[in-house]
């Protein structure tokens, strides 16, 4: 396994760690969260907390996770996959263990957690998706779950857990795109007269989607302006469906009219949008929807000259590169050091040393290096590092 997570590192770059979620009752509770996620996708914030991929048919990959034990005692975490689905701009996740088809393509290593107190557990999940999976999503839950609280007499039992979603995208081709359209919005004053918009988004792409972002209000009465404001977490978009994004407001704000800019995004996908808007004065009431016109990107056209003379010299850069290379790989590789000897040292080495280290290592090729125990015991940046400098060397 280790050998092979160094090969990865090697070709594809390196895993990145995500953040922490946790389940909570009055004597603590039970933590969860992601430990590893695709290169591919180190600057997509879902991919950090969720498990989120596109595969082929027949393809099989793993992912480490962290359970932890945050009560005050021993406790015997039960560990297991089960079903859920997008529904009405929610991620559900099925009743108690109810299976799907996902649910059923996957393994974890450690069904069962004896933990202490502060105690914690890393397993590894496999999905294994069958030759014959139909094109299409897919979702399901990994649960970390205590055992339920003992209730009082005649008191419901409570069951404390907490889950990574998946969402699992499989195809024979590329992977689907993420997009969406911010449609319309819609000013509203909530039985507390607190103001709210409501913006309704459709999803246009192939993926579902986790929506956040923002509002910014500018041009109100008397000039004012406000924000941003922050979109209440929690919609998850089906594909092909639409659905309201709540942004709930400063109550102390006045009716307007306002020129109100939304950003919303999904994982790297962003989408911005504006439109006028005026609060209605009474609690409760709701405005007319206002269409939304979408803010476009700034056209590249001005820039295509500039382009052109950067992507010129670009490609005069990489031919004298290639033909450095090539001269270069003529020759013999003079190493100093036996490539165990160097990897190993290569682990602490800073400034100088680590890049004469770098050179002596690629210099054994990228069949050595994999060959080499020592491969194994890098650290990621190193590893993704030396995997580069491989790659320029062209052995």
């Amino acid at each position: 396994m280790r050998r092979a997570l160094a090969m990865l590192l090697l070709m594809a770059g390196t895993l990145v760690p995500a953040i922490s979620a946790s389940a909570q009752s009055q004597n603590g509770g039970v933590g969860i969260r992601l430990l590893e996620a695709p290169t591919a996708r180190e600057k997509d914030p879902r991919a950090r907390r969720s498990i989120v991929d596109h595969v082929k048919p027949g393809a099989s990959f793993s992912r480490k996770f962290e359970v932890s034990n945050t009560t005050s005692g021993q406790r015997l975490i039960s560990i297991y996959a089960a079903a859920a689905d997008v529904v009405g701009g929610q991620f559900v996740p099925a009743d108690g263990r109810t299976q799907n088809e996902l649910s059923g393509w996957i393994t974890l290593d450690t069904n069962n957690a004896d933990l202490p107190a502060g105690g914690t557990v890393q397993p590894r999940l496999t999905i294994t998706v069958p030759p014959t999976a139909t094109e299409g999503e897919r979702y399901a839950v990994i649960w970390a779950e205590l055992p339920p609280a003992t209730p009082p007499a005649g008191g419901v039992a409570v069951v404390n857990r907490v889950g990574l979603r998946v969402y699992l995208s499989v195809g024979a081709g590329g992977e689907p795109a993420t997009d969406f359209v911010i449609e319309s919005l819609t000013a509203e004053r909530d039985a507390q007269k607190r103001p709210v918009v409501q913006a309704t988004v459709k999803n246009t792409g192939g993926r579902a989607l986790d929506l956040s972002g923002n509002l910014r209000l500018t041009n109100g009465p008397g000039g004012l302006s406000a924000g941003p404001f922050d979109a209440r977490l929690g919609t998850t978009l089906a594909i092909g469906a639409s659905a309201p994004v709540t942004i709930p407001l400063d109550p102390s704000l006045p009716d307007g009219p306002w020129d109100a800019r939304i950003e919303l995004r999904s994982s790297t996908t962003v989408r911005t949008a504006e439109a006028t808007i005026t609060f209605p004065a009474a609690a409760g009431a709701t405005a007319s929807p206002v269409a939304a016109d979408p803010v476009e990107e700034k056209s590249s056209s001005s820039m295509l000259p500039v382009l052109l003379a950067v992507g010129g010299g670009v490609l005069l850069l990489l031919l004298l590169l290639f033909l450095l290379l090539r001269r270069r790989s003529s020759a013999p590789p003079t190493v100093a050091l036996p490539l165990d000897d160097v990897l190993t040292e290569l682990r602490t080495a800073e400034g100088k040393r680590r890049t004469e280290l770098m050179g002596m290592a690629a210099a054994y090729g990228k069949e050595a290096i994999m060959a080499s125990p020592a491969l194994a015991a890098l650290p990621v940046q190193t590893a993704r590092d030396l995997g580069e400098r491989v790659a320029k060397t062209g052995r």
